[in-house]
């Protein structure tokens, strides 16, 4: 039997024991249907010998209407899954919602687990499926570059993307480093390096010259509402004195990511630009929201939204010359949201960018990422996508902001749907400002 497998089989040793219930213990306890598993993020794509493994050992516990499941701060070492009936979500801010197991939220976990973000309560009988954190965490398993053939190949992809010959061709090409990597301009290598050498500024200033659209554009952001500046600066020494070094370098590198490469074809021309629109305003969500937690530096945390997406520049690139004849326009869009994350992170470490960053990629939209206690870079970008969706359709088919880990991790505990909208309200024109700057 493998590791993961024993992880699966002693996890009902660490989580039979139902969370507090207003009514004692589950009422009967049911045998797990192998297909439900599957249908359960990100759980589903562990592995069929470990969901196996885990369905033969563990069982469903069934709780009668009135039963707390959890309540909200309260620390577990497992997370809870609604397989049947409706569960009440109270949040510590006073609002509440339901989750229906027909619903697309239920393949979601309630809560976190680290610290559950509200109360739940069941609003009759309801069936949970209790998972221990040490099985979620699997889902965390390091993957390295060398390996990107298997990493796709294991991915949870289904069958009519794995089919396709532009998918084949792009992890094939991937897999053993033929894909044509787009070059960071020399002004971004540059500064970066000297940066690292700690040159004056005065030498700082002449390579950021070296591009005159950046510098301009440099300018532009010192002064934009979002660094709270006060009064306006005239020059490229005064625009990097106001951001100071690290946010200048990222910066840097941020604006020079959009004229990275430049397409034969007027559709894939179109799809670039509209990545950058996006990409830039995740950037920007993921600056406010750093902001607004005081906990990740806000000049990182734009740098870090804005590459989030950035493995669909070398995909596209590679679409662009792939022949027409052998894709459909729509397998462009099937395959996408499967090859990004493996193709940021590939190109990330080509651009010998830090850890921390080149694994934002991978995982921003893995919504129950979690790698410590301390809230990190990749978790401001995983609520900001989750606060773009906020009063939108798209919201009913993703989990709720306070139960994934990342919301645990903020030191007030709470940020629920209402007080986010909020703070981007008040914060929409710096927002729109910048997204002008970075756009144009």
């Amino acid at each position: 039997m493998s590791l993961i497998a024993r992880i699966f089989s002693t996890n009902q040793k660490v989580s039979v024991q139902p969370a507090p219930v207003s009514t004692g213990r589950p009422l009967v306890s049911e045998v797990i249907d192998i297909d439900i598993l599957k249908t359960l993020i990100p759980i589903r794509s562990i592995g069929d010998e470990e969901l196996n493994a885990f369905a033969a050992d563990n069982k469903s516990e069934v709780f009668p209407a009135g039963s707390v499941l959890f309540e909200s701060g309260e620390q577990d070492d497992s997370v809870l899954y609604l397989l049947q009936g409706t569960v009440r979500m109270e949040t510590d801010c006073g609002t509440s919602y339901l989750v229906d197991a027909h619903s697309a939220k239920a393949r979601f976990p309630l809560s976190s687990g680290r610290q559950h973000g509200a109360t739940a309560y069941a609003q009759g009988d309801v069936s949970v499926l209790r998972v221990s954190n040490r099985v979620m965490a699997l889902n965390e398993r390091p993957r390295q570059t060398d390996s990107l053939l298997k990493t796709l190949q294991q991915a949870d992809i289904p069958d009519e993307v794995h089919n396709l010959r532009l998918f084949e061709s792009y992890c094939q090409h991937l897999a053993h480093d033929k894909i044509k990597i787009p070059m960071l301009p020399d002004v971004a290598v540059k500064l970066r390096k000297a940066i690292a050498q700690d040159l004056p500024i005065d030498r700082l200033v002449d390579i950021v010259q070296l591009d005159a659209s950046i510098a301009s554009k440099l300018i532009q952001v010192a002064n934009c509402p979002l660094f709270l500046a006060k009064g306006r600066v005239s020059n490229c020494r005064d625009a990097i004195i106001r951001l100071g070094l690290n946010a200048t370098r990222n910066l840097v590198i941020s604006l020079s990511i959009k004229h990275l490469i430049n397409c034969k074809h007027k559709e894939i021309r179109q799809r670039l630009k509209d990545l950058w629109q996006q990409s830039a305003h995740l950037s920007c969500l993921s600056f406010v929201l750093a902001a607004e937690t005081k906990q990740v530096n806000p000049e990182e945390a734009l740098l870090a939204g804005l590459i989030a997406d950035i493995g669909l520049i070398p995909f596209l690139q590679f679409v662009d010359n792939f022949p027409k004849e052998l894709y459909e326009p729509e397998d462009v869009d099937k395959i996408s949201p499967y090859v990004k994350g493996p193709s940021g992170r590939y190109l990330l470490a080509k651009w010998d960018f830090p850890n921390e960053l080149a694994a934002i990629p991978d995982v921003s939209e893995n919504w129950y990422h979690d790698q410590g206690e301390r809230l990190q870079l990749a978790d401001i970008v995983i609520l900001s996508r989750l606060h773009r969706y906020i009063g939108t359709p798209k919201m009913a088919e993703l989990p709720a902001i306070n139960s994934v880990p990342a919301c645990g991790k903020l030191e007030d505990g709470t940020l629920s749907p209402e007080h986010s909208l909020n703070v981007l309200h008040q914060a929409k024109d710096k927002i729109r400002e910048t997204l002008t700057i970075l756009g144009s």
